[in-house]
């Protein structure tokens, strides 16, 4: 029985060297997302200054049009004089109340020597709730060096906890990081790059991926090269959701390595090695004690 013991206790020890040969093998990942910003009602206006900056230079896309820097895009009106000049625009209308039209209704007034291009904040590509219509809002307040005059409402967030239940996560991080803004995407979107969404059709995940990265890996015909920004320094978490999010629009599978197979996939293999632990134990147990008996 000692002998019998003994060889059982081997048997595992080797097992466990499989385990951690095998686990030293699988390519380990430790990611720390950037602190995501929330609005609510306690949100302070340093905060919702912050978080409109975010906005206006990720999910929003005004700077594809906009500059609020010396160097930037001048296709509408600078938006360091967004702020300043807000209360002289139209007679009447206070600063907040033109900046909020501005972003909501852009068309009603144009500042001069500029064409009537700019979509609405709340739809389509930027998509903004209201919460975030009003951080940009004292963004724009503050590149005047003035304080944000804006008051955040309850009814401000009912829109956005409704459309968060209901957005996939590839979708929503294509909105925070402005790919709404040049891509359309589903119906929506802009058309300063190609439309993404049968993109998956023609190109596998780790393409995309790749795309994403690295906007130099290849330039769809038609379309300009050098204007899509590099990607190498967003989540990767993300990036995958964003690539998920595109396959699930061309009718298309996907794994978190961007591998067609699934038994690429490490946990796929991982749980292969369990099984086969496990099978191997029974296997060994069976006969030590058929072994016995025979004794």
């Amino acid at each position: 029985m000692a002998r019998t013991f003994v060889r059982i206790f081997a048997f595992m020890l080797a097992v466990v060297g499989i385990y951690a040969y095998v686990g030293q093998l699988l390519p380990q990942f430790e990611e720390h997302p950037p602190r995501k910003n929330v609005i609510s009602l306690q949100t302070t206006p340093d905060e919702l200054v912050a978080i409109g900056q975010e906005l206006t230079r990720g999910k929003g896309g005004c700077l594809v049009c906009h500059k609020d820097a010396e160097t930037g895009n001048v296709r509408g009106p600078d938006l360091r004089q967004a702020g300043p000049k807000a209360g002289t625009r139209k007679p009447g209308m206070s600063a907040g109340d033109y900046l909020l039209e501005s972003l909501l209704k852009p068309g009603e007034f144009l500042v001069p020597g500029f064409p009537n291009m700019m979509p609405p904040a709340n739809r389509p590509p930027a998509n903004l709730n209201m919460a975030e219509v009003k951080a940009v809002i004292a963004y724009l307040q503050s590149l005047g060096g003035g304080e944000p005059a804006v008051k955040l409402l309850a009814e401000d967030f009912a829109q956005a906890n409704a459309a968060a239940i209901l957005q996939h996560r590839g979708r929503a991080a294509m909105e925070k990081f402005g790919c709404i803004a040049c891509h359309k995407v589903a119906g929506e979107g802009g058309e300063i790059g190609p439309e993404l969404t049968d993109s998956a059709a023609n190109r596998n995940p780790r393409e995309l991926l790749a795309k994403i990265t690295n906007p130099k890996a290849w330039t769809v015909p038609g379309y300009p090269a050098g204007l899509m920004p590099a990607g190498d320094a967003l989540p990767e978490g993300e990036v995958q959701e964003i690539v998920g999010y595109l396959a699930n629009l061309a009718g298309k599978g996907y794994s978190a390595t961007g591998a067609a197979s699934p038994w690429s996939h490490e946990g796929v293999r991982l749980g292969l090695v369990i099984f086969l632990f496990n099978a191997a134990m029974l296997i060994a147990l069976a006969i030590a004690g058929r072994r016995e008996r025979a004794a």
